[in-house]
């Protein structure tokens, strides 16, 4: 039975990455190389969207920071995120508890780390594993309100981090599942 409270539409991640990978789909806005570098207010605020999805992914106003942080990273020249759809197959397998909004929070927290860390953009490793955080920062707050809302597979994520073993875990996944270099 669906929740009458949850009001966020649902795009399958497969569309949503095909967008992030492939601007040439949309035909109405200008290629990233026209429409120039992220501003500093850009960044500012997709900083603090990304962190206010962690933090209260179910706000009301969610879905509209959802859309504005995945145009802005579609659109923008210079926060490449790179993408990865082995890393955490089990949410783009998933239409329940959450999984697309989770799914993309990797994408957002990645691209908050890009913008905090310039330097650290060709690390795949530590731009990932910023995501995943970023992911799991915002499924521990979807708990606080929704507590049926629980992942075995995140649950385990979550104690690997605690044990201080997620950054090896990322590093085989990433090893094994995603093709390097593979940008948006």
């Amino acid at each position: 039975m669906r929740n009458p409270e949850r009001r966020v539409r649902k795009i399958p991640f497969v569309v949503v990455l095909l967008i992030l990978c492939c601007p040439l789909l949309l035909s109405t806005r200008l290629p990233a190389e026209e429409r120039g570098p992220s501003t500093a207010g850009e960044r500012a605020k997709a900083i603090d969207l990304t962190r206010k999805l962690e933090t209260d992914p179910l706000n009301p106003q969610a879905e509209e920071w959802r859309v504005w942080l995945a145009k802005w990273i579609d659109e923008v020249p210079d926060v490449i995120v790179p993408v990865c759809p082995g890393l955490l197959p089990q949410l783009l397998r998933s239409n329940r508890n959450y999984a697309h909004e989770l799914a993309m929070q990797v994408v957002y927290s990645s691209a908050a780390f890009i913008v905090e860390h310039p330097k650290q953009q060709v690390d795949q490793q530590a731009v990932f594993q910023a995501g995943v955080d970023g992911m799991l920062k915002s499924y521990q707050s979807i708990l606080k309100a929704k507590p049926r809302a629980r992942w075995y597979f995140l649950d385990s994520l979550i104690q690997m981090r605690d044990k201080g073993e997620l950054k090896e875990y990322l590093r085989k996944q990433i090893d094994n599942n995603c093709i390097s270099g593979l940008q948006a």
